[in-house]
C-alpha cells in the first residue's frame, strides 16, 4: 500500500473514533436528578428523601437547609461514610455552594446505587429563590 492509502485510512479511523466519542458522551444522561430549588424543596418534604449538603464542615456551619446531614464529598472516605450512615431505600437529595460538587456526589451516589437528586445551582440558587436556611 501507499503512503498516501495509509495516510487517509489513518485520518478516517480517527474521525470515525472522534466521532463516537461525541456521540457517546454528548448522549449521556446522567442517573441522577437535577432540580431547581422549588422542585428540590417539594421534593424534600417527603420523609422518604434525606438531605444531604456536601460542602465543607465550616460551610455548613455558616447556614445548611434544615435537616441537612453534612458529608463533604471532597474528604477521603465520602463514599465509605455515606453507606454507613445512609439507608439505600431512601432518595438521597444533594446540594453544595454552586451545584459542582453536588453533581460530583451525585455521580458517585448512583453509581453505588443510590437515588440521587441533585440541587441546581446550590444553596446559592436556593437562597437566591427566596428559600430559608438555618444555623446550628
Amino acid at each position: 500500500m501507499s503512503k498516501r492509502i495509509i495516510i487517509a485510512i489513518i485520518i478516517v479511523v480517527a474521525i470515525l473514533a472522534t466521532t463516537v466519542a461525541v456521540i457517546f458522551y454528548t448522549n449521556m444522561e446522567d442517573k441522577f436528578t437535577t432540580l431547581n430549588a422549588n422542585d428540590f424543596e417539594q421534593a424534600i418534604a417527603d420523609t422518604a428523601t434525606i438531605v444531604v449538603d456536601v460542602r465543607t464542615a465550616d460551610e455548613y456551619a455558616g447556614g445548611h437547609i434544615a435537616n441537612a446531614i453534612n458529608i463533604d464529598v471532597n474528604r477521603a472516605g465520602f463514599l465509605y461514610e455515606v453507606d454507613e450512615k445512609l439507608p439505600k431505600d431512601k432518595t438521597l437529595a444533594v446540594y453544595c455552594h454552586g451545584g459542582v460538587r453536588s453533581r460530583k456526589a451525585a455521580a458517585l451516589l448512583s453509581d453505588n446505587g443510590f437515588c440521587v437528586l441533585n440541587l441546581d445551582g446550590g444553596i446559592t440558587e436556593w437562597r437566591n429563590a427566596g428559600k430559608e436556611t438555618t444555623v446550628e
